[in-house]
């Protein structure tokens, strides 16, 4: 149906894309009689950056605001008014790695925020479309230059408001390190990146009490280890993991 490509899903949906550059107010009515004869409940309505200026058409038809990329914007509109979308950004997500070495010392970070005060677990938030092991390797290694690897998930913690008014969701890992010498890599936000002996950190006052109850708590956890279940092949690529006690 031009100027649209549409390719219905398995929830009575229909996900709307352009084929045509321009697109008109006539086109926008003719689109949701279409998909209003066919009986559907929901229109998924992915603009790239470069039809921005297209998104007042399909707002003055009732489409609003949904999901948002750097580089696209998906609009909704609920033919069925109670039609349930999805809404996927509503956390962020950030990691924690507990690395604790042979001699009983567990590796801590101190970032410029801190202003000179106490030592915290290193960590940061995960990317797009990186496996969380992965980001909790990426973010000890740049913030104490340590190359460590993952062993389990042993702590997640919930967090709401957080920025933006969404919630955050905070994953402890523990990883093994395979070296020993520090070297910040990101001297921008880290000031400074220590061993310290577990017991020494605990009794330390002027680092976070959230922080020193995780290594407290956490360090002879178990937690969830990677387990060797292999999933089906994903048409889209998909990297999944399965954690298992």
């Amino acid at each position: 149906m031009q100027p649209f490509d549409i390719r219905f899903d398995r929830f009575n949906g229909a996900q709307v894309t352009l084929s045509a550059s321009e697109v008109s107010t006539p086109d926008v009515d003719r689109l949701i009689d279409h998909l209003s004869a066919a009986h559907k409940q929901l229109v998924w309505l992915t603009l790239a950056i470069e039809q921005a200026h297209l998104i007042g058409c399909f707002t003055e038809r009732g489409f609003v605001f949904h999901l948002c990329q750097e580089q696209e914007l998906t609009l909704v509109l609920r033919i069925q008014p109670n039609a349930y979308a999805p809404f996927a950004p509503t956390h962020t997500i950030g990691v924690g790695g507990l690395v604790v070495n042979e001699a009983g010392e567990v590796l801590l970070i101190r970032d410029r925020m801190m202003r000179g005060q106490g030592f915290k677990l290193p960590g940061g938030y995960v990317d797009m479309g990186e496996p969380m092991q992965r980001a909790a390797e990426r973010e000890v290694m740049e913030e104490t230059g340590i190359r460590a690897r993952f062993v389990a998930l042993v702590g997640l913690i919930g967090k709401y408001p957080h920025q933006f008014n969404k919630g955050n969701l905070y994953l402890v890992c523990r990883l093994t390190a395979l070296t020993s010498a520090i070297e910040i890599q990101d001297t921008a936000e880290i000031e400074a990146a220590v061993w310290m002996p577990v017991a020494d950190y605990l009794a330390d006052t002027s680092s976070s009490r959230f922080h020193r109850h995780l290594v407290a708590s956490l360090t002879s956890d178990a937690g969830l280890t990677p387990n060797a279940f292999e999933f089906d092949p994903d048409p889209h690529g998909t990297r999944e993991i399965l954690l298992t006690p």
